[in-house]
């Protein structure tokens, strides 16, 4: 994995240096500095995947409206051939 590094705490507040004990700094107030290659590359695979998931899941929701507007039609065709038929006797 990639050697993460501390670069700020959540303060931002650069008016000259200081020394931090980052031993005594909560985790969820560091930022890390996260340059790494191998990183990157994986949420941007991320992203893709994300990007392909979304586009099944919505052609999965065209096909389902497609088959809805097919089995209406073949009912409405079932029903005006019953009326036909009743009309015929």
């Amino acid at each position: 994995m990639s050697k993460l590094r501390p670069i700020t705490a959540t303060d931002n507040d650069d008016e000259g240096q200081v020394i931090i004990d980052w031993t005594q700094m909560p985790d969820d107030d560091i930022r890390y500095d996260t340059d790494d290659e191998e990183e990157k590359a994986w949420w941007e695979e991320q992203a893709w995947l994300e990007a392909e998931r979304a586009e099944r899941e919505k052609a999965e929701a065209k096909r389902i409206v497609w088959e809805a507007e097919e089995q209406r039609a073949h009912e409405e065709e079932e029903r005006r051939k019953a009326e036909e038929e009743k009309e015929a006797e």
